[in-house]
């Protein structure tokens, strides 16, 4: 305060009293509940007019700044639409008018922050039915399902070689290549693929020289009839074909500990052995990529061990994290945690990871689940929401106890907000470290 008052005087005393006043006032100020992280979902667009939202934990007595920007930006350095106070906070709808310079974007990325780092962010397609514009696939006599593809093997900055399954014959597919994260969609076209007698294949594309040096690439198959397939690969050598033999499954982490602005203590799962990890720091949502190195870890046996890592000081002040595991050869494993006072019940004996698949549907009706190696003994909020979301911040269903754990069927009515919806995510997640997502075709 000496640097730059400059004079003891009347105005000075006013100064200081008035300041000793307000440091004396309680402060107001109510900090997010622990576990609870700020969310959004889309209720509604009118297109080229407005977009209703409708939040989720979100902090009390928070200015939330609202901005709009492109699609991929997450709305950061967007067009401010609105400032609004988050009163009482939790769970409302709000409704903010699309700025004039995005009225010819197709998806539009929208922002919620408050000074304090709270925010939330989302994205939502410009039409009156938030529904990406595409035509239904010809139907092709005797074939049904859906086209997908696996990465075989991947010569950084060259070529990827991929593997079809499930493909409908005689097609001609149209092959881009473009960023991670756009499934392939105006990307740079490298072939054209004809899928002959359908089914299964291997087929290798050439890199783009745009995206040779990209660390994640997108890459999509798709014919004029509208069947696609889309997946996304890492850039580097032997990101897909190097195994470690005896090895099999994906290595996976849980977050057991958090002391806020100091370090973090995760639960590795399925690791592989012998192999050394850099293990990175980022801002929520970078999945660790790009990060600040915090440590090298030996996996040692490999398989399930714990480990605490420190807070980098640059990201001390953050809400949410990520991290990420990777020894640089394919193998890696990223999460997230919120940076507060946080431990996490694991459960004895119980190891893996919880995950589900779809059973059967019954579109705008029902959908039933088929749970796989689910932790006993365990309550799981159920949502639902637009394809792509994971089920975060969607409409709450039920909340089951998992019983004995394992595999089991559950039942699910498909909300009114999502009937019409042509893909759905749904999500099953505990108090805990536990959850798991899928998502269903509802026609």
């Amino acid at each position: 305060m000496t640097q730059w008052i400059k004079q003891k005087s009347l105005v000075y005393k006013i100064v200081i009293g008035l300041l000793l006043a307000v440091l004396l006032v309680p402060l107001t100020y109510k900090p997010i509940v622990a576990g609870a992280i700020p969310t959004t979902s889309i209720v509604d667009v009118v297109k080229d007019t407005s977009v209703t939202i409708r939040t989720y934990d979100f902090p009390a007595e928070e200015t939330f700044t609202v901005t709009m920007g492109k699609f991929g930006t997450r709305g950061i350095a967007g067009y401010i639409v609105n400032t609004f106070g988050s009163g009482s906070g939790g769970s409302f709808e709000k409704t903010f008018t699309i700025p004039a310079a995005l009225l010819d974007e197709d998806k539009i990325a929208i922002r919620l922050e408050s000074p304090h780092g709270y925010y939330a962010f989302d994205w939502f397609y410009n039409n009156d039915n938030n529904q990406p514009i595409v035509e239904e696939p010809t139907p092709i006599n005797g074939y049904v399902g859906i086209p997908t593809t696996t990465i075989k093997s991947v010569e950084a900055g060259v070529s990827v070689t991929l593997v079809t399954h499930n493909f409908p014959p005689d097609q001609i597919f149209s092959v881009t290549m473009g960023e991670f994260g756009s499934r392939g969609i105006g990307g740079t076209k490298v072939a054209d693929t004809d899928s002959g007698a359908g089914g299964s294949f291997e087929v290798t594309y050439t890199i783009p020289e745009g995206l040779a040096d990209n660390h994640l690439i997108a890459i999509r198959l798709q014919s004029p009839e509208g069947y696609y397939a889309y997946d996304w690969f890492v850039n580097q050598p032997g990101s897909s074909e190097e195994t470690i033999p005896g090895y099999t499954g994906i290595p996976t982490t849980s977050i057991l500990n958090v002391v806020p602005g100091e370090s973090v203590t995760l639960r590795t799962y399925n690791f592989p052995p012998d192999q050394t990890f850099a293990v990175t720091m980022g801002e929520f949502g970078t999945r660790g990529i790009g990060g600040i190195k915090v440590a090298d870890t030996d996996s040692g046996d490999g398989g399930s061990f714990d480990v605490t890592y420190d807070i980098p000081e640059e990201l001390a002040e953050n809400h949410l994290i990520a991290i990420r595991l990777d020894n640089g050869s394919g193998y890696f494993a990223y999460d997230w945690f919120v940076n507060q006072p946080t431990t996490y019940e694991t459960i004895p004996g119980y190891t893996g990871i919880p995950t589900t698949s779809i059973k059967s549907v019954t579109p705008g009706v029902s959908v039933t689940i088929t749970t796989h190696n689910f932790p006993p003994d365990t309550n799981f909020d159920i949502t639902m929401g637009a394809f792509g979301t994971k089920g975060v911040g969607g409409t709450y269903i039920k909340t089951i106890n998992s019983g004995e754990g394992g595999s089991f069927e559950v039942v699910c009515d498909i909300p009114a907000g999502l009937v019409d919806y042509d893909l759905i995510a749904i999500r099953f997640q505990s108090s805990g470290p536990y959850y798991a997502y899928d998502w269903f075709s509802n026609k």
